[in-house]
């Protein structure tokens, strides 16, 4: 399946666009992207595995904020999920450099790739449930098809995604779904009024420790942040998790380097990672240990008049337990922020 995808895609590039006047389907000032995909795929398991157990079953998606710089290339950042196949629920996170071959109106390609932070839920040979943390690399290509009839930005996406992953199983995905091109042209930067903040949120968290057994929790956050020229920007927070879940019990400070990317006036992807400094009164009553976390989300913003500059947000973040096999943990929140 995935040899046929690429044979016709590549037959596309080479027989048909030679053909046909080059031409664009991005205005001059749509500089972002936004798409959503699922499907299936198969992840190449040790010897002795069946083909049935190599299958993702129809879990695997991917969605991406992305961020021209140029008319033919982009940064994305993507939030990817491999399915399920046999003891393996592995996803991550990565960011591509990007490619757009336009060699037509009717179609484009685009090849990315880039590094990949993934995380397995797993068990060993020995019974022992793993959250293993590998970096490898992932890469993307994809035919975009414009559905005009519908709007003007929109299109339809087919894509498959490779993962590669040094003494772990590979993968690929053959996913389908929509992107938009997204013009910029009406966001306009906020001029802060604050010198150390100009961003804050608070967030209702749905806690998940990413091993089977421990309940979910609800739990809060605070963050503020100090936004920059360049869509980057900071921010320091406080977590609690829920409390004890069966496994852990945390609570603790954050802080985070967000890359953000504005998608039209009312909507903005976002992607962050840094450390996560924790108390776990399960691990020890008054120590504190250093965790990693990694956030991917998006915020709205209504645009209510009793509410100036404030948002809506949904994101997903993963803790990060140094230890390797211990207590990663995935945090749902809902936010509610307010730029200043």
């Amino acid at each position: 399946m995935f040899k046929f995808s690429i044979a016709v895609l590549f037959a596309l590039a080479v027989f048909v666009s030679p053909t046909l006047h080059a031409k664009t389907l991005l205005k001059p000032e749509a500089d972002s992207y936004f798409s959503i995909t699922g499907g299936s795929g198969i992840t190449h398991l040790d010897d002795g595995a069946s083909d049935e157990q190599k299958k993702q079953q129809f879990r695997s998606f991917d969605i991406r904020f992305a961020q021209h710089f140029h008319k033919n290339w982009r940064v994305d950042l993507i939030h990817a999920n491999e399915g399920h196949p046999y003891n393996h629920h592995r996803d991550g996170f990565s960011a591509h450099a990007t490619y757009v071959y336009v060699p037509t109106d009717w179609f484009r390609l685009e090849l990315g790739a880039g590094p990949y932070m993934s995380f397995d839920t797993t068990i060993d040979e020995t019974g022992l449930e793993l959250n293993e943390k590998r970096l490898g690399a992932m890469s993307t290509l994809a035919f975009i098809y414009p559905l005009k009839r519908f709007s003007e930005s929109a299109h339809l996406r087919l894509q498959l995604n490779s993962y590669l992953m040094a003494a772990r199983p590979n993968g690929n995905s053959l996913l389908i779904g929509v992107g938009w091109d997204i013009d910029n042209s009406d966001y306009q930067r906020k001029e802060t009024r604050y010198q150390w903040f100009d961003d804050a949120w608070v967030s209702i968290i749905n806690t998940k420790i990413n091993h089977g057994g421990p309940e979910t929790k609800v739990g809060y956050s605070f963050d503020l942040a100090k936004r920059f020229h360049n869509n980057l920007a900071l921010s320091l927070g406080y977590i609690d998790e829920g409390g004890y879940n069966g496994a852990t019990d945390r609570s603790g400070i954050s802080t985070q380097l967000w890359k953000v990317i504005p998608l039209g006036k009312r909507f903005e992807g976002r992607m962050g990672g840094g450390g996560y400094f924790v108390l776990d009164k399960v691990e020890h009553t008054s120590a504190y240990d250093l965790k990693g976390i990694i956030s991917f989300g998006a915020n709205y913003y209504p645009s209510w008049s009793f509410f100036e500059d404030g948002y809506l947000g949904v994101s997903i973040s993963r803790v990060i337990d140094r230890k390797g096999h211990q207590d990663d943990a995935d945090l749902f929140r809902f936010s509610v922020g307010k730029r200043f």
